[in-house]
């Protein structure tokens, strides 16, 4: 596997701290009617915790499920999780963060779906499709597992409630302009799934930046 790392500061970086007070979006509202199936890909650990990337054809993406808004469809092309979360919401931290990447049909990434997760009363349905965790020193394991995406999105009432804003890639290729989703609902796991998330998870919450030319829910 490759060696990853976060991305340094920069003009537009992700992630930001967000709060009721600003409100929720009311614009470019996702819609997730081309996750319709299950998918297989291989799941692994990129050093700092969960991965999993779809297969699918060399450079064709148009397959995979999709998601769109305003004039824009994009593919999931995968997801990985980071320990804190990324985002604050309240000045509340959660214990990780679900990051669903997404890009266009020539792969160039354009949007992420941001799912808090924190312990709750239950399982998650989408963690219990998931093989036992492959540990943060263990990137070299890839297994081929197939799972339902749309799970995540269900543990959030498919998106109904959001913000929305332009940032960056939290890791390489650090790109920016990117549009991020991040649901006001939390994905609730059981404690044991979140302790099984945590113990194969290394610290990767990017540093807080600050809101500049993010045009948060424009």
């Amino acid at each position: 596997m490759a060696e990853y790392r976060l991305c340094q500061d920069g003009t537009q970086q992700s992630p930001i701290a967000l709060g009721l007070n600003q409100g929720l979006s009311q614009v470019h509202h996702p819609y997730f009617d081309g996750y319709t199936r299950n998918v297989t890909g291989n799941y692994y650990n990129w050093g700092y915790g969960p991965a999993f990337t779809l297969d699918h054809p060399k450079d064709v993406y148009t397959g995979l499920p999709s998601m769109r808004f305003d004039d824009t469809t994009l593919y999931l092309r995968g997801w990985h999780l980071h320990a804190p979360s990324d985002h604050i919401v309240a000045d509340d931290r959660s214990k990780s963060e679900l990051h669903m990447v997404h890009v266009n049909a020539k792969g160039e990434e354009g949007a992420v779906l941001a799912i808090r997760l924190d312990p709750g009363a239950s399982p998650a349905p989408f963690f219990s499709q998931l093989p036992p965790m492959i540990g943060f020193n263990d990137t070299r394991q890839i297994m081929g597992v197939e799972i339902n995406p749309r799970l995540a999105l269900q543990g959030v009432n498919e998106f109904s409630e959001f913000w929305t804003y332009r940032g960056s890639l939290t890791s390489p290729p650090c790109k920016e302009g990117i549009r991020w989703f991040v649901a006001r609902s939390i994905l609730f796991t059981s404690v044991d799934q979140m302790r099984e998330i945590l113990s194969v998870s290394t610290y990767s919450a990017r540093i807080l930046q600050e809101v500049w030319l993010h045009q948060i829910n424009a």
